[in-house]
């Protein structure tokens, strides 16, 4: 098993002293890419890091810097800017302007195929990106959908141009759709292995320009090997077949970019943007220059003809030609006798000698020691290049290269990636941390993190409740975990309806109907209300309220009572001074409206006189010898006195 650095948790953490990890936003072959924030220049930035099996290659991480940097000097609008490379403690990672927007590729599938003419401002966009990076001297050689970003503006930005360049002069082994991703893209030289230069990064664009305007790539295949002959040997199919309504000059762009003979293509990236750019003006036009294919044969110089020497020429000819003759008739039973015994040797050496070459068979899917024993009987050795996590059960063959179908030689080597199985991740506990701080958890952890609910509870708002699975539970890595997060209880109104009038009970049983508590009860007389009916409320009819809001009632008794009272005065004590026969005024008052409710002249002798009061509540009275207050009293007329 070949040893591999184990990806650290990367979200959250600072790298440079200033560059913090905010955000996963993508994925490759070659690298991870997060959006952070520079907390040196207050923006943010995307962070690429590549994968710890380009970091393992030392020839690899010296050519990437030396790639990176010369990417950097880069300065174009379609181009995506470098603007730091560095090194922590193992982790190599490229900050790069951050693009809002989408990758190509996600563009073409959201949209099936673009009409040719947004497709044709888009290749020109990246020809021009091409043409800059070719001037100082850089060619991309990963040009594909992938990594060519569309901004929300709609500007066009090529990215990774460090990342491809380095990657050709590293020997890196992977399965997987990234590796097809590129090959579906790469030029006959490059699957050849041969010199690639400008006219190889055409060639890409012309796959680019032909997915666009169809939809699909000119060539698929179950591997990254047959996809790369294709390139090699296979016509591309007129891409006006899979759309009629590519014009006739676009189309001949597109043929003359993926020629597979680099001389037949366009030669830079200039000629390439002025086709484009007539194609606009001119949909119909026959401007596209094509080479002819009528003859290969190199111009050839021919000395002068003189006449004289060629009459001397035809006489010695013609003296010379008995004697050709006769060495000719010698040579042919000679040469017949030869070349007979050139096959008959040929024939015993290839059937003796020879052994023919052997068609790889397909392991993939198929046990480890399975495998083994299938390419054993093909005369056909197994070498596991390495051993892996993945969803498959732990011995079973992930990717073989040669891929199935392959002719090779006897006792050639097949090598293989093995699976290790299901990667086991023990689940953290996130309950009663923040969302985005659970978030990072999991992925840090290697765990996907689900759509979450949302439910109301007393904690604080936007804290992790519940986990769908259970903490230090063991699960296979890249599991769903759905957070269960809390939210403020949610306001609903309520519109007060109108409870005067009716009896209490019935009151009550509306107000908790629609939501509303009962609140204070007051109860009082009231001359208007029969008892036990409600004559007024708190909130009022139609104000609209919180749900849980308290309502008081005032509930009436009934009219108030009145008993008539007998106000009794003693005349004696106030005439101790006058004669028998002498009288007093009795005047009686209310206190607090002044209305004399009784007034008249009685004798001295009279003694206790009886005054009759009647009225309602509680009043109080003033009363009155001769105008001078003589004492106050309250007469409380709800009360019933004995005899009443």
């Amino acid at each position: 098993m070949c040893d591999r650095k184990e990806v650290k948790p990367l979200l959250g953490r600072i790298l440079g002293g200033r560059y913090e990890l905010e955000e996963k936003i993508g994925s490759g072959g070659m690298a991870i890419v997060y959006k952070a924030r520079c907390h040196l220049l207050k923006r943010h930035v995307a962070v690429k890091v590549l994968r710890p099996e380009l970091v393992e290659d030392e020839e690899f991480v010296a050519r990437f810097k030396r790639e990176s940097q010369a990417a950097a000097s880069l300065s174009h609008p379609n181009i995506v800017n470098i603007y730091d490379v560095g090194e922590e403690n193992g982790i190599y990672y490229i900050v790069m302007e951050y693009v809002k927007g989408k990758t190509l590729k996600e563009y073409i599938r959201e949209k099936g195929k673009l009409d040719w003419e947004e497709a044709v401002r888009i290749a020109i966009q990246i020809c021009s990106a091409l043409k800059h990076a070719h001037k100082n001297g850089i060619i991309h050689r990963d040009i594909k959908p992938q990594n060519i970003l569309v901004s929300e503006d709609g500007t066009v930005k090529v990215t990774d141009f460090g990342i491809a360049r380095a990657v050709t002069s590293a020997t890196v082994t992977m399965a997987g759709a990234n590796v097809m991703g590129s090959v579906h893209y790469f030029s006959p030289e490059q699957a050849r292995g041969g010199h690639v230069d400008a006219k190889s990064d055409l060639y890409s664009l012309g796959i680019v320009l032909y997915e666009m305007v169809t939809g699909t790539v000119p060539f698929e295949g179950d591997t990254a090997v047959s996809v790369a002959l294709k390139h090699i040997q296979e016509k591309v199919k007129p891409p006006e077949e899979l759309n009629p309504d590519i014009p006739k000059s676009l189309q001949d762009v597109i043929e003359k970019a993926i020629e597979k003979d680099q001389n037949k293509r366009y030669q830079t990236a200039g000629e390439m943007i002025k086709d484009l750019q007539r194609v606009l003006k001119e949909p119909n036009g026959n401007f596209v220059a094509r080479s002819d294919d009528d003859s290969d044969m190199p111009t050839q110089v021919f000395k002068p003809i003189n006449v004289e020497n060629e009459q001397q020429e035809s006489q010695d000819e013609g003296e010379k030609r008995p004697i050709r003759w006769r060495l000719l008739f010698i040579a042919i039973p000679l040469l017949a006798i030869l070349m007979l015994f050139f096959y008959i040797g040929s024939q015993i050496y290839q059937n003796h000698f020879v052994m023919e070459d052997v068609e790889v068979p397909k392991v993939v899917g198929m046990d480890e020691q399975d495998a083994e024993m299938v390419l054993q009987e093909r005369n056909l050795m197994m070498k596991v290049i390495e051993r892996k996590n993945s969803s498959q059960e732990e011995g079973i063959i992930l990717y073989q290269d040669p891929a199935e179908g392959i002719k090779v030689k006897p006792n050639s080597t097949i090598n293989v990636v093995v699976s290790l199985g299901p990667k086991m991740i023990r689940v953290p506990n996130v309950v009663g941390l923040l969302q985005r701080d659970a978030e990072i958890a999991l992925e840090n952890a290697g765990l996907k993190v689900g759509t979450p609910e949302y439910v109301e509870s007393d904690m604080p708002t936007g804290t992790v409740i519940r986990q769908s699975i259970e903490p230090n539970t063991e699960v296979v890595e890249n599991t769903e975990i759905v957070l269960v997060i809390s939210k403020k209880p949610e306001i609903k109104l309520v519109e007060v309806q109108e409870y005067v009038g009716l009896k209490e009970e019935i009151a009550r049983e509306l107000i908790e109907g629609i939501g509303l508590k009962v609140g204070k009860v007051v109860k009082n007389y009231n001359q208007n209300y029969p008892e036990g009916v409600i004559y007024k409320q708190n909130p009022q009819v139609g104000d609209v309220v919180e749900r849980g809001r308290e309502v008081d009632l005032w509930v009436s008794l009934g009219p108030m009572p009145s008993y008539p009272k007998v106000l009794e005065i003693d005349l004696s004590q106030y005439g101790r001074d006058q004669e028998d026969d002498a009288s007093v005024n009795v005047t009686v008052k209310r206190v607090d409206d002044g209305q004399v409710v009784y007034s008249a002249q009685h004798a001295l002798s009279e003694g206790v006189i009886s005054i009759n009061l009647e009225g309602s509540g509680v009043v109080r009275y003033s009363i009155y010898i001769d105008n001078q207050l003589v004492r106050e009293i309250v007469v409380d007329f709800t009360k019933r006195e004995d005899g009443d």
